[in-house]
């Protein structure tokens, strides 16, 4: 059966046929080329690989390193990225044998493939010999994994006898190689290129932190006399060179324009009318399987990971050998064999979270069917990359569940088919990251009053805080300083923000961390915690320990927080004025506590039942924006007979929900407040914020794009059918205050109130 014959039974068919609310064909590119000049040993490899011309994006990013530029490049899936940097580094190598090379990739595991490509193509342009790492007669290791992974024995190798090219991540980089970068001395001098790929993942707390470890590593590499060429690839986000400049301090080329093929994609939208999303995903998944198309299933939670693979291995037994689960909590080991099986067709279907989003190379699949809105159009394309890489046409099926995007697609397919990409935001400048790091740094080299990469004049403040913490030591002299821990390192989580909490299981084993408000909101006394693939509730929350102690559990529910939240305004920074609306942005102190949870059912949400907690309050400060409401409106909105409190939540919520079409964020990294009666304004006002302490830019980001960013929470209020308000529109499912109260119509009324310019 073909693609299109598959198309044409489901739109045919009972079940699927009414839910199809959108079946978009998009065309095949043609291959663009450009001529390139390679080194002759390059050349014969690639020609006995059957490559002979290099797509046009190819040579120009290849063009701008061997001119010494920074470069970025912003290219589909597939698009042969990884030669874009292999070639120059082995160039490099074939000129100066002791050349070195830095490849980062934001998770373990993505490095296998990488690695294996490398040292495949050195030992054709350079021949076998002996690897001095395993002392034994194989292909020299020119490049090597250097992980949580690697065992010490094998770093211990490593370190004597360094390879060309060391494949690692940003937290190995933070916890074992800047710190301990003497032992690197050889590596350090001789470092000519730093490959940073999926840079679009660095966003938010987790890219505003890596932003310092890459300038601490350029420190370290001025410290030894080399002066790196960075080279960052991404998948399409609006803001590359942006991202690329910010995350290391440096100026870049950029290189956009695709020059690689492309076969034509079927894209269908499918909003389930009788069956949830779970088991319209289940029947289409057997029914690809059954017409023998490769197919991948990209689900939200690891849960619902597992249970969409056991309901159909339920339903057709006979293909229980040819599928999959993938997630995070397999072993290395089991996802490389699950990754290999793909790759060599012994697997038909896998279903997955986002594990299997990036780069690992999986082969050629023909149908990606993804169980709910990926939450951002860059995401969505990424994962729809997964399918047609070997120039057959594919088919992407996006399985809508009650959720304000989700449907706001399904009525406007053009809108996502016709939507830029959102922008990737980080924040190098937000104090609290810089505090914890210029302790490593200063362990690492001693901080100077003329650094060459931190302005210490300009961070004297916070450099004088640290001193006064007794963190920071300073010189007789009082122009150098020093951390006084000789491993600052270990209380600097680079995912999150704050200190961590060690969370372990009953027997005391350290199952994961949390830090800053997630730890009140997500690991509470009763919560049901998810790590790496499997469920505990947490029975004890240690405050002064800085432990968490749970219990693994299989249950078919979640837990969600109920709080109480205050808000205190600290700064106005910024005031724009939209007709005689004004919107503020500034800082705010938010106060925070858990007062109960909710135990939720997985699949429909509603609510089991409720619990109460006396939890302490968790404060913290960050950036955010804030609109008044005026009495004229207040008194429109009592004669139209809409409920306050009501409206403003509403609308706090639905802007919210559509915060994600302009920025690279999940709802849960953005808060909202919204108050009847503000103490400071003695008004009504709606608060969104930054979910981290000191902000990342993500209300920055939206107050930046307001017209179209309140325009998107009109549309989706506006279009949803329903008559009260739904998950569609503007119930949360995470909802601290369980979606009450809550007004349709009073939302809509001030959203449109806001067009007309009609809100002072």
């Amino acid at each position: 059966m073909s693609i299109l014959s598959l198309i044409e039974s489901l739109e045919k068919d009972d079940r699927f046929s009414l839910s199809i609310t959108e079946h978009r064909y998009i065309h095949p590119a043609e291959p663009l080329y450009k001529k390139i000049d390679l080194d002759e040993r390059l050349r014969r490899v690639f020609k006995n690989q059957g490559i002979e011309l290099f797509w046009r994006h190819q040579v120009e990013a290849i063009d701008l390193i061997r001119q010494g530029e920074n470069v970025v490049v912003m290219t589909p899936t597939a698009s042969g990225k990884s030669l874009i940097y292999n070639i120059p580094v082995i160039e490099s190598i074939i000129e100066n044998p002791e050349t070195r090379a830095l490849y980062i990739f934001p998770l373990k595991g993505l490095e296998q493939d990488q690695v294996k490509n490398l040292n495949e193509l050195c030992e054709a342009v350079f021949g076998i010999k002996e690897d001095f790492v395993r002392g034994t007669k194989s292909p020299l290791s020119f490049g090597e994994v250097y992980d949580g992974d690697t065992t010490a024995y094998r770093r211990k190798k490593i370190r004597e006898k360094m390879p060309n090219v060391i494949f690692t991540n940003p937290d190995m980089l933070h916890l074992a190689i800047n710190p301990f970068h003497a032992k690197w001395k050889g590596f350090f001098k001789n470092l000519k290129y730093v490959v940073v790929d999926e840079i679009h993942t660095y966003r938010g707390v987790f890219g505003s932190n890596v932003a310092h470890v890459l300038r601490r590593l350029r420190r370290i590499c001025n410290c030894w006399g080399s002066n790196p060429q960075f080279i960052a690839c991404s998948a399409t986000i609006a803001n590359p060179q942006d991202i690329a400049e910010e995350l290391s301090g440096l100026p870049f080329k950029t290189v956009t324009e695709s020059g690689a093929p492309q076969a034509g994609r079927h894209f269908m939208f499918i909003n389930p009318l009788l069956e949830s999303p779970y088991t319209e995903a289940t029947a289409l998944f057997i029914k690809c399987l059954e017409a023998g198309f490769k197919t991948i299933v990209f689900t939200k939670a690891r849960k619902i990971t597992e249970l969409v693979y056991k309901w159909t291995v339920d339903r057709v037994p006979q293909f229980s050998k040819k599928i999959s689960p993938y997630r995070a909590g397999f072993l290395p080991e089991e996802r490389r064999e699950i990754e290999q099986k793909l790759f060599s067709g012994e697997l038909l279907g896998v279903v997955s979270t986002s594990a299997l989003e990036l780069g690992v190379d999986i082969g050629g699949l023909d149908v990606c069917i993804l169980i709910g809105y990926p939450g951002s159009i860059s995401s969505t394309w990424q994962r729809a990359g997964r399918v047609g890489r070997q120039g057959q046409e594919s088919l992407i099926a996006m399985i809508a569940i009650q959720d304000a995007l989700d449907q706001y697609f399904m009525r406007h397919p053009d809108a996502f088919f016709e939507k830029s990409h959102e922008a990737g935001l980080i924040d190098p400048e937000n104090k609290n990251i810089i505090k914890k790091h210029l302790p490593c740094a200063s362990s690492e080299i001693y901080l100077r009053a003329c650094d060459s990469i931190y302005d210490t004049e300009k961070l004297m403040p916070l450099i004088e805080e640290l001193v006064q913490e007794g963190i920071l030591n300073p010189g007789k002299k009082g122009d150098i300083w020093f951390s006084r821990s000789r491993t600052p390192h270990r209380e600097v989580e680079i995912r999150a923000i704050g200190k961590p909490f060690y969370i372990l299981d009953e027997s005391g084993r350290h199952i994961g961390d949390l830090s800053g408000a997630r730890i009140f909101r997500e690991a509470f006394p009763g919560a049901i915690y998810l790590h790496r693939g499997r469920q505990y509730r947490v029975s004890e929350l240690l405050i002064e320990e800085k432990k968490v102690i749970c219990k693994e559990v299989d249950v078919l529910y979640y837990t969600q927080a109920r709080t109480k939240d205050e808000t205190e305004v600290i700064e106005e920074m910024e005031v724009r004025k939209i007709g005689s609306l004004k919107v503020f942005r500034g800082r705010l102190r938010m106060k925070n506590r858990v007062i109960g949870y909710d135990r939720k059912n997985i699949f429909d949400r509603t609510r089991l039942s409720r619990h109460d907690l006396d939890m302490p309050e968790y404060i913290f400060d960050t950036e955010g924006l804030w609109l008044r409401i005026d009495k004229d409106t207040e008194n429109d909105m009592e004669s139209l007979g809409y409920d306050l409190a009501g409206s403003l939540h509403a609308f706090e919520h639905a802007s919210i929900a559509c915060m994600p079409l302009f920025a690279l964020c999940d709802k849960g990294d953005i808060g909202g407040l919204s108050c009847p009666v503000y103490p400071l304004f003695k008004k009504p006002a709606i608060f969104i914020y930054d979910g981290y302490e000191g902000g990342i830019g993500l209300t920055k980001r939206a107050f930046d794009v307001m017209d179209e960013w309140f325009k998107a929470a009109l549309t989706v209020i506006s279009e949803c059918p329903c008559e009260e308000g739904c998950p569609s529109c503007i119930q949360d499912p995470q909802c601290s205050s369980g979606n009450q109260p809550l007004d349709k119509e009073g939302a809509r009324f001030l959203l449109e109130r806001w067009r007309e310019g009609g809100m002072p």
